[in-house]
């Protein structure tokens, strides 16, 4: 069941496989609210050392790029399952504050998480299933194509071509 109670949600902006509706539905029950949005000044990198040995997505700072999600807006439990999805506990990824821009005007303050500095590997690449659970998300949230393609395009590089857009 929802909780209609929306005084301590907190807006969270997924960039990598949390963009499929059906896995953050899994990860947190009924989807309440979603916005297409960006966050400016940040680049995706798949450069986050998962626990299958294969790349998983992240964002690092890098002025005048562009990072394209959702916004989820979370109550705290949803937020503290994504927590432990996310591996916080373990160092994997850091949950972070930030500021995004949505799509058609305005700003909010949204959270998201950020790779652990012992988790950053730039040999890797991301698993085909994982990056057709990100492109496909995308899609499903009918974020810019040049974006997706260029999302399609990093996900494929070799290792030592630093895995970042």
């Amino acid at each position: 069941m929802i909780k209609e109670s929306k005084v301590n949600d907190q807006w969270y902006f997924a960039y990598g496989s949390n963009l499929s509706r059906a896995q953050m539905e899994d990860r947190t029950g009924p989807i309440r609210e979603e916005r297409r949005a960006r966050l400016d000044g940040y680049r995706l990198a798949f450069n986050k050392r998962g626990n299958d040995s294969t790349a998983k997505a992240n964002i690092e700072p890098s002025p005048g790029k562009t990072v394209w999600g959702i916004v989820y807006r979370c109550g705290p439990e949803a937020l503290l399952d994504l927590d432990t999805y996310e591996g916080v506990a373990g160092g994997h990824y850091v949950r972070q504050a930030i500021r995004v821009r949505l799509d058609g005007g305005g700003e909010l303050e949204a959270v998201t998480y950020v790779a652990g500095k012992a988790f950053i590997d730039n040999s890797l690449t991301p698993s085909p299933d994982y990056l057709r659970t990100i492109l496909e998300g995308a899609r499903e949230h009918d974020l810019p194509d040049d974006y997706i393609r260029s999302v399609a395009s990093l996900g494929s590089q070799r290792p030592g071509n630093k895995g970042r857009w």
